[in-house]
């Protein structure tokens, strides 16, 4: 059979071992926040939640709670930070297949319109939450801490979050940029591009982290944003890894170039967490030896949900999971938290748990169906139009080896038409954290004669 013949239909797809990873991963992120951060940060969920504190007593400890524990304190592994090192992982893999023949304007506005209508909804609702539990006293939130949190600015100013965990949305911004900048310059499929890339950032957060503020004088603006892009440009190394991964599974890599590529970003990213703005004195702790260690252990279990492919079967609950993950990971917080220091002062900590993890889930469910999908679908039929669309992509093949390949006449491989790499159809289109939709992969790269075809078909309306 010819692979023109064994191409996948024009439909919306996903990557579904990707998919299920991002299921995985939110439910650790909802795991680790309600069985072990809700008792052991009792400051971190009192300064968010403005709820009274729940007495060490009512909240026991478990088995799953000691097994979290041991990695953390035998290996410097945090599983929550593994699932973030996943999401990461995702980023770094599904973003090259939304820069596929579309203007930057288009990626841009996709990016827009997938990140920022939710984060204001999630933020509405945890604001609404934090309404109820101090109401009768002073509002606590200024409108400044509502500002740059619904543009993820806060940390640059000096500000807290409305919600700690919009720590990493920022990083994928920055993320977006310099993917966005290498794919219109057509290097974000070279080896060395990659390395570079890495290497610069390393030392942009290693000057530009590594600051102290002056004694005995309150950080200013400049302070804080110089010390908060050195962080972020750290973590951003890492997603990387994700790019790298996503070469390999397109073909465009072998596994040698991959092996020698991710085990030179994850180098990289090991100076930046030891001695960048991740030790002292730059913060009071040791942060980099735990970042590190988890960023890794979630690189292996990503790659190994790679390995295992599209082999994992297909379930309805998990395909739920994977597309409401960006809400889970946005209201398992403020929300989360509140809901269940509540719940625990009327029926007890065990029973507080299942009701308030269904509550998140359903929160979640419902800013997913209301919000994030008909933003998304407006995203898509924004950008569907010609005008949003390149006939040239980063994918294309180099032409210095178009012509080796054609001197040696051997027909060009198309991911694509490989039935176990290929993104298989679902019913419809699964939401993303930060993009998982990719363009339909149809005739991407190389047709079978060795001439370059677009991704998607041109829409015909």
């Amino acid at each position: 059979m010819s692979p023109a013949a064994t191409s996948p239909q024009k439909t919306d797809r996903i990557v579904w071992w990707a998919h299920v990873a991002r299921a995985l991963a939110a439910v650790v992120v909802l795991f680790a926040r309600f069985m072990v951060e809700f008792r052991e940060q009792k400051s971190l969920v009192t300064l968010f939640t403005f709820a009274s504190p729940v007495p060490a007593a009512d909240i026991p400890a478990s088995f799953a709670y000691h097994a979290y524990q041991w990695p953390k304190e035998h290996l410097y592994i945090d599983a929550g930070s593994a699932a973030v090192g996943m999401f990461f992982m995702l980023s770094g893999f599904v973003i090259p297949f939304a820069l596929e023949r579309r203007t930057l304007g288009a990626f841009g506005l996709r990016r827009l319109l997938r990140v920022y209508p939710t984060l204001w909804a999630a933020t509405a609702l945890s604001i609404l939450f934090i309404w109820l539990t101090t109401r009768g006293n002073p509002f606590p939130l200024d409108r400044a801490q509502v500002v740059t949190s619904g543009t993820l600015v806060a940390q640059y100013g000096g500000h807290n979050w409305i919600d700690p965990s919009y720590w990493t949305i920022p990083i994928e911004e920055l993320f977006y940029l310099t993917a966005a900048l290498l794919a219109a310059s057509r290097l974000l499929r070279r080896p060395a591009a990659l390395v570079t890339v890495a290497a610069v950032l390393t030392a942009v957060s290693l000057w530009a982290g590594r600051i102290v503020p002056t004694p005995g004088e309150v950080p200013d603006t400049l302070f804080w944003t110089r010390f908060w892009i050195g962080r972020n440009v750290g973590f951003m190394i890492f997603i990387y890894c994700g790019v790298s991964l996503h070469m390999l599974y397109r073909g465009f890599w072998r596994r040698r170039t991959f092996a020698l590529v991710a085990a030179s970003i994850i180098g990289l990213f090991f100076i930046v967490t030891h001695h960048g703005p991740f030790q002292r004195p730059y913060i009071p702790g040791d942060q980099g030896t735990t970042y590190f260690n988890s960023f890794v252990l979630g690189f292996a279990i990503f790659l190994i949900f790679y390995l295992v492919g599209n082999r994992i079967p297909r379930s309805a609950p998990v395909q739920i999971l994977g597309n409401i993950s960006y809400e889970v990971y946005l209201t398992a917080t403020v929300i989360g938290w509140t809901t269940l220091a509540w719940l625990t002062t009327q029926i007890g900590y065990f029973w507080a748990l299942p009701l308030a993890a269904m509550t998140v889930l359903l929160v979640a469910y419902g800013l997913y169906r209301l919000v994030e999908k008909p933003t998304y679908d407006l995203a898509q039929k924004i950008t569907n139009q010609p005008r949003w669309r390149t006939k040239t992509s980063w994918s294309d093949e180099p032409r210095a080896r178009r012509r080796r390949r054609a001197r040696r006449a051997r027909p060009g491989y198309v991911p694509e038409w490989d039935l176990d790499r290929a993104p298989e159809p679902v019913p419809e289109p699964a939401a993303a954290t930060l993009g998982l939709h990719s363009p339909a992969p149809d005739e991407n790269g190389r047709a079978p004669d060795g001439r370059v075809e677009r991704t998607e078909p041109e829409p015909t309306g």
